[in-house]
């Protein structure tokens, strides 16, 4: 597997795991204030993930989303 087939791969695991995180608030699963800081601050960081390997890769011109 090249680099930009693993950028590519990391990138597509990192969506789903944003949107796991986003399906996980939006249906109620939070138990307290504690719960919610936690999971924001995952969301916070994929999606900082998502967005510096997004322009690395446009960067490079192999981007596909």
């Amino acid at each position: 597997m090249d680099s930009i087939n693993l950028a590519n791969f990391i990138h597509e695991k990192i969506k789903q795991l944003e949107a796991d995180r986003v399906e996980y608030v939006s249906s109620g699963n939070i138990k307290d204030m504690e719960d919610y800081r936690f999971v924001m601050g995952e969301l916070s960081a994929l999606r900082t993930l998502h967005d510096e390997l997004r322009k690395a890769l446009q960067s490079e011109g192999d981007f596909d989303e």
